[in-house]
């Protein structure tokens, strides 16, 4: 990962951890594999234990949206509670694709 890169996900993962210290972020798609264009976004599966998902995610996405002003990035949310992302998601090609190439932040 290149040094903006990694401030910028060091960044994403302060702001996420200062509202829910105990969310698991896990980078995907092309930032995790590394190839990555100057104009590619970044996509975060976010896990919570809190079944008030909508609530957490517009804390999460309020932030989120100050990180994109201030760095000219585009990120990409997709929030779920840590339960039914191992139950009821593992059969869909997203959490197979994040299996493979996700990397926790």
């Amino acid at each position: 990962m290149k040094e903006k890169d990694t401030h910028i996900a060091t960044r994403i993962r302060a702001e996420i951890k200062r509202i829910d210290p105990k969310a698991k972020i896990i980078l995907f798609g092309s930032r995790a594999r590394g190839d990555a264009r100057k104009d590619s976004d970044w996509d975060l599966l976010i896990l919570i234990d809190s079944q008030n998902i909508r609530e957490k995610e517009d804390l999460f996405r309020d932030k989120i949206y100050d990180l994109e002003l201030d760095t000219g990035e585009i990120i990409s949310l997709f929030v779920y509670n840590n339960k039914d992302w191992t139950s009821r998601h593992k059969i869909t090609p997203l959490y197979r694709n994040i299996k493979k190439e996700g990397v926790v932040l």
